[in-house]
């Protein structure tokens, strides 16, 4: 291919790899065999033979290719080069091209083909011979003649014959068309494809090739369709023009078609990448073209294989090969095409619905300059667009309306909007679509086009544009929710100033200022706000803001009531889904999974996150709202220290702006206990350029003040640790103080400083404030607290506790409330450990610094197994057995041989958990792998084995 193009690396082929290595094996068992590698060009069948050639089983190589010389090529050209290069070897023998055919009596043919087959057949050896004839589809009759020859005569030689063919040159008439056929019909010969690469396989491609900032890989994906040299091209500019080198590649069939069909395919290229024969038709007639010149000038076209012909219609080959066609048009050629498409629509086109018609006569009326027709048949196609759901389409028509206004003079009577209506409703689809600051700058933009610089009073005359004012507000105030920004309670409180006394929206605008107030972390408020919404939706019958209001309501209940939170919820979704209100809905999956989280029930709550993925799927809207799903699986795995797994579901550029500054909190913390400073820093770094802490809301950095706060105390700056503790106390809320703005978890964490600096020299007076300052809040909250809350309460009030007798056992009480919660659990055992070293309980301690150290060394967080060694150390508690150099026999963990030793005793798998703080489920994984490591069969025969282990 152009050797200015660059080379691919290898992705995506290990299926056709492994095939060919396994062809190789067979033929020096078997005898001779060939593969026939087929595929477009571009897709990498030369790299993939090339990867096959280093890695053959077989002794030697030989490499020939055809020529592309416009007609039949040079005969027997590959098998020159190829007879070349095993002469090269010390091979004698006839090279056809070079040397005198045998004999001058009619047979030299014939024995020509021998010599090569002998030859072949003598270079083979015992080792074997792989021998490569690359692009046939350019070969000449002698050589496809010679070809088929070695392929029926090879026999038991070990020779391995692989030819390249690409499939795209094999137009009608080609003679490989007829000859291929016959050719896969022989019994050592088989066929090896070579399409497209996946999504996935394009990102790892894209991956391999770029050191930069990322690529969009959908983009990537659709716009190369998988094509390995296309990836390539299009990798820096993904939604830019097609380079010059892929555009002449697949520009040059259609070089080749004569004038009357390239006209037509410029046609058909003006609409796309496929077009339906009645609407072709139609536009041709408008070009002069009669129905039987059409089918005339499309036949060439099809036979070379630009268009391929559909039960209706027709497809180019690929849709890059419409945009090269459609980029070499002359600016004339172009608006004439558009030109008379849109006379052709405007007119009927039988078969084209009208949502068809519509989308398409805006297309071609704006390319053709017909402003006033683009601004008309945008909107009507844009309403189309909506009732299909279809929201990107949908914004895309919006916006082209908008760009129409100024331009046409009667924009508004055209459209029977004002244009603040059409900016009201391009910012309510970028809600949908997920773009939420072009929302809010649309919105914006409505309001001051209307005149509206600041809020209403209340009780003032309502303005004339009310409704429209109201509408506005609200979808500005949605999208500052969204992102977690200022600003969407005061657009509410003017919502309703402007509506007025039950206006029919009032239940909407009530139900986003419910979740607004949750989502800001007044939940008294949003309880209040969330019961008139429901009340006024019911009243109204508004059964869109009823799903919201209970969706809302549900979440602020899920501490108190789960079954009622999940059943609020589940009625919320399942009414959402009725009305096919998607954000709703989406909404109702993510607080459901949060509310099964908070209930202590995290497989529930990953399987549901899991649900909610699927559905934006299903709705179309897994680019912008499938993030916030991806996130919570990845929260959640991270929370039972299943940090692989976390992992392998991160994605830093996926979301909003909001979900994408989360997922490096994630990231951040990953890297804290990996104990990675470079890590943490980049990170951070990029949180904060997402999430700037002056223009987004101050829950957001909690965690990146968690880990600065942690990470302060681990390195010893425990006056700054302090500091950041009691900043993160303070910021509360009149309200309910501490708790809104502060994650409760995060009191544990704060509670962890205090009790870490009490067995450091010098640092007690800090401790004591700071414990103070736990102490006021953990009083301070209600007693109505859901139980993790209460746990963390509790907790809190153990740790602070003066007296390390009843703290250690205070906290060891608490350990089998967080069996599934890993990440919390490692916390409370640190808790315990200390307070049982105090307390002078060293074998409990060591008991639970041992749990700490496996699960340090299972997920991989080392930072665990390093606290774990310092609380040995200030405390002087034995080190743990393998770090001695002694392990556990039989090659047991630690943790295997504690579980076994108790099985020895009699216990059920309940009664060793409950000795080991860990859940039943977790001691029938270890009783299992241990049976497996012992070779035994049940748990008399491993009680016996535990006696000669001396584990009884």
């Amino acid at each position: 291919m152009q050797d200015d193009l660059p080379r691919p690396v290898f992705v995506g082929r290990d299926r056709q790899l492994a095939a060919l290595a396994g062809d190789g094996r067979r033929v020096l068992a078997e005898g001779a065999r060939a593969v026939l590698v087929c595929g477009d060009a571009g897709m990498g069948k030369t790299r993939l033979i090339d990867e096959y050639r280093a890695r053959t089983p077989l002794a030697r190589t030989a490499v020939g290719g055809c020529l592309e010389l416009g007609g039949e090529g040079i005969p027997f050209a590959p098998f020159t080069a190829l007879l070349r290069d095993l002469s090269r070897e010390g091979a004698a023998g006839p090279v056809p091209g070079t040397d005198r055919a045998p004999g001058g009596d009619g047979t030299g043919r014939a024995r020509l083909f021998e010599s090569v087959l002998t030859l072949l057949e003598e270079r083979a050896g015992r080792g074997g011979l792989l021998a490569v004839v690359e692009d046939l589809h350019w070969a000449d009759a002698s050589t496809r003649d010679l070809l088929v020859f070695l392929l029926r005569n090879l026999g038991g030689a070990p020779v391995h014959l692989v030819v390249s063919v690409r499939t795209d040159d094999l137009h009608r008439t080609h003679p490989l068309r007829r000859l291929l056929p016959g050719i896969e019909r022989l019994p050592r010969v088989s066929r090896l494809d070579v399409g497209p690469l996946s999504r996935d396989e394009v990102a790892a491609q894209a991956a391999a090739l770029r050191d930069g900032p990322s690529v969009d890989i959908d983009l990537l994906h659709e716009r190369s369709g998988g094509n390995p040299l296309f990836v390539e091209a299009f990798l820096d500019r993904p939604s830019g023009p097609l380079p010059e080198g892929p555009r002449e590649l697949l520009s040059a069939a259609v070089d080749r078609l004569p004038d009357d069909a390239r006209r037509v395919v410029g046609l058909i290229a003006a609409a796309g990448d496929r077009i339906g024969h009645t609407l072709l038709a139609a536009v041709a007639r408008r070009a002069g073209i009669s129905e039987e010149a059409l089918d005339t000038a499309l036949r060439p076209a099809v036979d070379v294989r630009v268009l391929r012909a559909t039960a209706d219609g027709y497809v180019f080959r690929h849709a890059l090969l419409a945009e090269a066609v459609y980029t070499d048009l002359l600016p004339g050629e172009r608006i004439r095409a558009h030109r008379r498409y849109a006379e052709a629509l405007g007119r009927g086109v039988p078969g084209l619905t009208g949502a068809e018609t519509a989308l398409q006569l805006a297309h071609h009326a704006y390319a053709a300059g017909d402003q006033p027709l683009a601004l008309s048949t945008a909107w009507e196609a844009a309403r189309h667009a909506a009732d299909t759901a279809a929201h990107p389409e949908r914004l895309a028509l919006l916006e082209r309306v908008l760009e129409l206004w100024d331009p046409v003079p009667d924009a508004a009577a055209r459209v029977g909007e004002p244009r603040a209506e059409v900016l009201r409703r391009a910012a309510s689809v970028c809600l949908l679509a997920g773009s939420l600051r072009r929302a809010v700058d649309y919105a914006t933009e409505g309001l001051e086009e209307l005149g509206v610089t600041g809020y209403h009073r209340p009780g003032a005359q309502a303005p004339p544009d009310g409704a429209l004012i109201a509408g506005l507000r609200y979808v500005r105030a949605y999208a500052y929710k969204e992102l977690g920004s200022d600003g969407g309670l005061e657009d509410l409180a003017d919502a309703f100033v402007v509506m007025g006394e039950g206006h029919p929206r009032a239940a909407a605008a009530g139900a986003l200022l419910a979740s607004t107030f949750m989502v800001r972390g007044h939940p008294t408020r949003a309880r209040r706000s969330a019961v008139k919404a429901l009340a006024a939706a019911r009243e109204t019958g508004d059964r869109g803001s009823e799903a919201d209001a209970l969706v809302t309501l549900g979440s602020l209940t899920a501490g108190e009531d789960p079954d009622e939170a999940l059943r609020m919820l589940g009625e919320g979704i399942a009414i959402a889904r009725e009305r096919a209100d998607a954000p709703v809905e989406i909404r109702g999956w993510a607080n459901l999974a949060g509310a099964l989280s908070y209930a202590d029930r995290p497989e529930e709550a990953y399987a549901t996150a899991g649900r909610g993925l699927d559905r934006t799927r299903e709705l179309g809207l897994a680019r912008t709202q499938g993030p916030f799903f991806l996130l919570h699986m990845v929260v959640n795995r991270f929370q039972q220290l299943r940090v692989a797994e976390c992992e392998r579901l991160l994605d830093t550029e996926a979301g909003d702006l909001l979900v994408r500054g989360r997922t490096w909190t994630v990231v951040q913390q990953i890297a804290f206990y990996r104990r990675d400073g470079a890590g943490v820093e980049r990170a951070r770094e990029e949180f904060r350029r997402l999430l700037p802490e002056g223009s987004s809301a101050p829950q957001e950095q909690v965690p990146v003040l968690f880990v600065e706060m942690m990470g302060a105390a681990v390195e010893g700056r425990f006056d700054a640790a302090v500091d950041l503790a009691l900043h993160l106390l303070e910021r509360g809320d009149a309200e309910n103080p501490h708790l809104d703005t502060l994650h409760m978890g995060n009191l544990t964490y704060a509670a962890e400083v205090a009790d870490m600096m009490r067995d450091v020299s010098g640092r007690q007076e800090r401790a004591e404030e700071l414990s103070s300052a736990l102490l006021a809040v953990a009083d301070a909250l209600p007693e109505g607290l859901a139980p993790p809350n209460r746990l963390i309460r509790a907790q809190v009030r153990a740790q602070v506790s003066e007296d390390a007798d009843t703290a250690s056992r205070s906290l060891e009480g608490l350990l089998p409330q967080v069996r599934e919660r890993r990440f919390q659990r490692v916390y409370l055992l640190l808790a315990a450990a200390r307070a049982a070293a105090r307390a002078g309980r060293a074998d409990a301690a060591a008991g639970h610094l041992a749990e700490v150290e496996e699960a340090a060394r299972e997920s991989g967080l080392t930072l665990f197994g390093e606290l774990a060694d310092r609380i040995r150390g200030r405390h002087g508690l034995p080190r743990p057995r393998a770090a001695a150099g002694e392990a556990a026999p039989a090659g047991l963990t630690r943790r295997e041989a504690q579980v076994l030793r108790l099985v020895a005793r009699g216990m059920t798998n309940r009664e060793v958990g409950g000795e080991l703080f860990i859940s039943a489920k977790t001691v029938s994984v270890h009783v299992s792998n241990l049976m497996g490591k012992l070779g035994v069969a049940n748990r008399n025969a491993a009680a016996a084995r535990a006696r000669e282990l001396g584990l009884d």
